[in-house]
C-alpha cells in the first residue's frame, strides 16, 4: 500500500465531512412533487419484446418513437440529460421501418434487422452522425460527428433508431455529469444527487423511463457507476470486445483501448445479450452469447469490499447486505458460493493507478482544435475556476492536474504494481475460469450529493480496477437503500465470459425486481 494514497483518501474524506453543510446548501432542494409516472404501457416493454411486437404489426414503430419522445419532453426539464435531440428525423425513420415491415416477411427481418424500429439514446462522446461531439468542452462547442461511432453504427444497421445524444462531464473526466455547455444532469430518484458520470445523461434518461437502452462508455466505471446511481443495468464488456472507434476523447496509446470500453446500458437484463451481440460486430463469436448457460453450474465468489486499506471509502452496510442477499439467494438454489480471497485486491487502487500512469498519451481538456500548441497556466485556470470565470470545469482542471502530475509512483514501484496487476489478473482468470463469477460492490455508496464526487474519488477503485485488468463486469440493481436510493453490485467474469454475468443479471432481476421507476 502507498502511504501517500492512504493519506490522500483520508484527507478527501475529511474534506467531504467539513464541506457537507455547504454541499447540502448549494446542491439544491429535494423535489417536493412525485416524479412523473409512466402512463404509456409501450414504455415498459423490453427491447427484444418490443422488436417482436413491431415485426408482428402489433405495434407501430412510429407510435413507440412518439411515446418515448413524449416521455423525454416530460422528464428532461427535471433531469437535464439531453444535449441535442433528433426527434423529427427519428419519426421519419420509424415511418420507414413500418413501411418495410408491411412489405417484408418477419423471418427475414429477424435475420437482417433484429431490433427494427426500436428507439435508443447515445452518450454524446460515442459519436452519432450529425450530432454534437463536444466532449462538454467550450473549445469544441461547434464540433459535430461526421460519422457514427462503430457501436452506434452497428445498432443502426440492426434497425435501431437514435433519438438524441446525452450529457457527459467535460472530456468524460468526472463521476458527475456537468459541463459548461449543457449544465448539470440530475438524478431522477433525488434531484439533490448526481446521476453519475461519465455516462450520466444515459443513466438518468434510462432510469427515468425516458429511454429503453443506450450506448455508454466506461474508462473507470463510467457505465457502471451511473447504472448504480440510477437503478439500471450496465455492462462493461471484455476489453476490445466492442470497437471504441468514433469515441471522443481518444488516445493513441494502445493500452488506452484496454481501459476504455463502449457498452450497453438498459432497463432490462434480458436485452443485454442481444445488445452486446450486435455491438460486438465481428467479435460477437468470441463472446459465445448464443451458447446456453445453465445458472446452476455457475460458481459464485464474493467480496463485500477491497479488504483493509484505510484510504478506501467504506462500503455502506445497505450495499453489503444487498450483496449478501444475492449470494444467499443463489446458495439457497444449490449454487456453489465462496468468499473470494485475491492476494492483491486491497491494493486495487494502486494497481489501477499504475496502469493509468503507464499511459503515454492522455487526452487533455486544454487541447484547442484551432490552436493545438497552446499551453495552459494551471494556477491561473484554478483561480478562474474558483471565481467562476474559467471556460473549463473545475473537475476537468483538477483531473488535468492529476494527469499532469501523474507520476504517482517511482519507476521501481510502478514496475512492482504493474507486475501485481498482471498477477491479480492471472489469479482472477484462473479462479473464475469459464464457469465462475465474482460478486463485488460497484461503488461504496448510493448516489452522491452534487459536488461530492471529488472527495469520494477513491470509491472509483471498485470499478476502475476491472478496466485496468480488462475483465467484463455487469452492474445489477438490487433495490434501494434506507434513503430510497438505488443500489446494486457488479458481476465480474473472466475475459470473454461476459455471458455468465448477463445470465446472473437476468436471475437477479427476476429475484429482486431489477429496475424500478422513480416516484
Amino acid at each position: 500500500m502507498e502511504l501517500w494514497l492512504i493519506c490522500l483518501g483520508l484527507f478527501l474524506r475529511l474534506v467531504n465531512v467539513l464541506l457537507k453543510p455547504i454541499v447540502a446548501f448549494v446542491g439544491g432542494t429535494k423535489r417536493t412533487t412525485p416524479f412523473p409516472e409512466i402512463r404509456n404501457d409501450m414504455l415498459n416493454i423490453p427491447a427484444v419484446d418490443l422488436a417482436e411486437r413491431i415485426r408482428n404489426k402489433e405495434l407501430r414503430s412510429e407510435d413507440v418513437v412518439r411515446a418515448y419522445i413524449e416521455r423525454i419532453r416530460e422528464v428532461n426539464p427535471l433531469i437535464n440529460a439531453v444535449v441535442e435531440e433528433r426527434f423529427e428525423a427519428a419519426i421519419e425513420e420509424a415511418r420507414k421501418a413500418d413501411v418495410l415491415i408491411g412489405d417484408t416477411q418477419p423471418l427475414w427481418l429477424i435475420k437482417n434487422y433484429p431490433l427494427l424500429g426500436v428507439p435508443f439514446t447515445v452518450k454524446e462522446s460515442c459519436g452519432l452522425r450529425g450530432a454534437p461531439i463536444t466532449g462538454g468542452s467550450l473549445a469544441r462547442k461547434d464540433r459535430r460527428a461526421t460519422a457514427d461511432g462503430e457501436a452506434v453504427a452497428l445498432l443502426r444497421t440492426a434497425g435501431c433508431i437514435p433519438l438524441l445524444v446525452s450529457n457527459t462531464p467535460e472530456y468524460c473526466l468526472n463521476w458527475e455529469s456537468y459541463n459548461h455547455i449543457t449544465g448539470r444532469t440530475l438524478n431522477p430518484y433525488d434531484s439533490r444527487r448526481t446521476a453519475g458520470g461519465s455516462s450520466g445523461g444515459e443513466g438518468a434518461l434510462i432510469g427515468a423511463g425516458a429511454s429503453l437502452f443506450g450506448v455508454g462508455s466506461d474508462v473507470a466505471g463510467s457505465i457502471r457507476v451511473p447504472a448504480h446511481f440510477n437503478g439500471i443495468f450496465g455492462h462493461k464488456p471484455t476489453a476490445g470486445a466492442i470497437s471504441i472507434h468514433g469515441h471522443f476523447p481518444m488516445s493513441t496509446d494502445e493500452k488506452f483501448a484496454r481501459l476504455l470500453t463502449v457498452g450497453p446500458m438498459s432497463r432490462y437484463a434480458k436485452d443485454l445479450p442481444t445488445l452486446l451481440h450486435i455491438m460486438a460486430g465481428q467479435n460477437a463469436s468470441r463472446l459465445r452469447l448464443d451458447e446456453v448457460v445453465c445458472t446452476k453450474d455457475i460458481r459464485i465468489y464474493y467480496a463485500d469490499d477491497m479488504g483493509f486499506n484505510p484510504g478506501h471509502v467504506p462500503v455502506d452496510d445497505d450495499i453489503k447486505m444487498a450483496l449478501y442477499r444475492a449470494v444467499q439467494y443463489f446458495k439457497g438454489h444449490g449454487l456453489a458460493t465462496e468468499r473470494a480471497d485475491f492476494e492483491y485486491l486491497p491494493e486495487g487502487m494502486e494497481l489501477a493507478f499504475s496502469v493509468l500512469q503507464s499511459l503515454e498519451d492522455v487526452p487533455s481538456i486544454f487541447h484547442h482544435p484551432d490552436n493545438p500548441k497552446a499551453t495552459p497556466s494551471l494556477p491561473l485556470e484554478l483561480l478562474r475556476c474558483a471565481l467562476g470565470q474559467s471556460r473549463y470545469s473545475l473537475a476537468g482542471v483538477m483531473f488535468y492536474v492529476i494527469f499532469a502530475l501523474r507520476h504517482f509512483f517511482s519507476a521501481d514501484r510502478l514496475d512492482t504494481y504493474l507486475d501485481r496487476a498482471s498477477k491479480l489478473r492471472e489469479q482472477m482468470i484462473e479462479t473464475l475460469g469459464t464457469d465462475g463469477v465474482l460478486f463485488f460492490p460497484t461503488y461504496p455508496t448510493a448516489a452522491l450529493r452534487h459536488y461530492e464526487s471529488f472527495g469520494h474519488i477513491m470509491g472509483v477503485g471498485y470499478t476502475m480496477l476491472f478496466n485496468a485488468l480488462g475483465l467484463p463486469a455487469t452492474h445489477v440493481p438490487l433495490g434501494f437503500d434506507r434513503n430510497g436510493l438505488p443500489i446494486g453490485i457488479q458481476i465480474v467474469a473472466a475475459p470473454y465470459q461476459d455471458r455468465l454475468g448477463l445470465c446472473i443479471a437476468r436471475e437477479l432481476e427476476a429475484a429482486f425486481g431489477g429496475w424500478q421507476a422513480p416516484k
